[in-house]
């Protein structure tokens, strides 16, 4: 059964400009750890699929808390972690202290994410959903 539905657009620019202007502020600020090591890797590679990556981390955890039916900030957005399975496809992992706090914090239960990320055009988008 659906517990929630959220979906976020992120714009790459400015998440990028964000990056560049506040640096590790904001990386540890929003970012996990493993997420601020994989956008570091993509930028020594190429800078613009590596705000891309960023943007999309961003979109996944904004479109989460809107699942949750929950305020962007309404809980630390560096516990939300976003990686990646081998095939590639992007994954929520929360541990077990961040799960107990959004069950007591947000009454949602759910025993599976769905997480779908996309890019195009300037934007990244993603979309959630709770079961």
């Amino acid at each position: 059964m659906i517990q929630g539905i959220g979906v976020d657009l992120a714009d790459v620019e400015k998440v990028g400009k964000a990056l560049s202007l506040h640096g590790e502020k904001f990386y540890s600020r929003v970012f996990s750890e493993n997420e601020r090591k994989a956008i570091k890797n993509a930028i020594n590679k190429n800078e613009k699929k590596a705000f891309q990556k960023a943007a999309g981390y961003f979109a996944a955890k904004e479109a989460f808390l809107k699942a949750l039916g929950a305020g962007l900030f309404s809980m630390p957005l560096n516990k939300i972690g976003i990686l990646n399975a081998e095939n590639g496809a992007p994954y929520i992992n929360i541990d077990v202290e961040t799960a107990g706090f959004l069950r007591s914090k947000f009454n949602k239960s759910f025993s599976s994410v769905k997480l779908s990320i996309t890019h195009e055009k300037g934007f990244a988008c993603a979309m959630v959903v709770l079961q």
